[in-house]
Parts: C-alpha cells; sequence; structure tokens
C-alpha cells in the first residue's frame, strides 16, 4: 500500500521510481501502460475529449437542475397568490406585482 501511495504522490526522483517499479511488477506495468498512454497523442486527445464532454455534460445537467427549481419556486410563489387573489384576500395588481409581472402575464401564467 505504502508503495502504491508513493508512486501516486508524484513527488519521486526517477531513480526512485525506477527503485519502485523494480520492487512491485503491478507498479512497472502501471508506469509502462501510463508511459505509453502518454506517448500515444492520440488516445491522449480521446482521454481528454471524453473528459470535456462528461463535464460539460455535467454543467448542462446542472444547469438544468438549477433552473428547473428556480422555474417551480416561481411557478410555487404564482400559485400560492393566485390562490389568495381566488379567495378574495388579494387584489390581482397586488399578487402580479408580488410577481414581478404584469397583470395579462400573471393572468397567463396562473390560468385566471
Amino acid at each position: 500500500m505504502e508503495r502504491w501511495l508513493a508512486y501516486f504522490a508524484n513527488q519521486l526522483s526517477d531513480q526512485e521510481r525506477e527503485e519502485l517499479a523494480m520492487s512491485e511488477a503491478a507498479i512497472k506495468e502501471a508506469m509502462q501502460a501510463a508511459q505509453k498512454f502518454m506517448n500515444d497523442t492520440a488516445e491522449r486527445r480521446s482521454y481528454i475529449n471524453r473528459q470535456m464532454a462528461i463535464m460539460d455534460y455535467n454543467s448542462g445537467i446542472r444547469s438544468a437542475r438549477e433552473e428547473g427549481e428556480k422555474r417551480g419556486e416561481k411557478r410555487g410563489k404564482c400559485l400560492v397568490l393566485r390562490d389568495l387573489v381566488t379567495d378574495g384576500i388579494l387584489p390581482l395588481s397586488a399578487a402580479a406585482q408580488r410577481a414581478g409581472m404584469t397583470e395579462e402575464a400573471f393572468r397567463r401564467e396562473t390560468g385566471l
């Protein structure tokens, strides 16, 4: 375990890295695979592109979720205000103002 931690810490000198590879076959194999990957420009670009696509996708999902939450909060607020209007507690103009809309937009949004 300590050898793997040393390998992943990436703080070894070239000589120490070589000694580590000689003492642990699995680490030597990992180092060879990493070197092969770093030398293969097409594979490295493909990996980078995949990672960027994953980050873009996750960002889009996060953004859509946040937008959905905002729309849901706005819709909920409008429905509460609509109920206050239909119950005669709040005038339509005041409800629209509190929702930050024109009366016409408030009517469309709430179905009044």
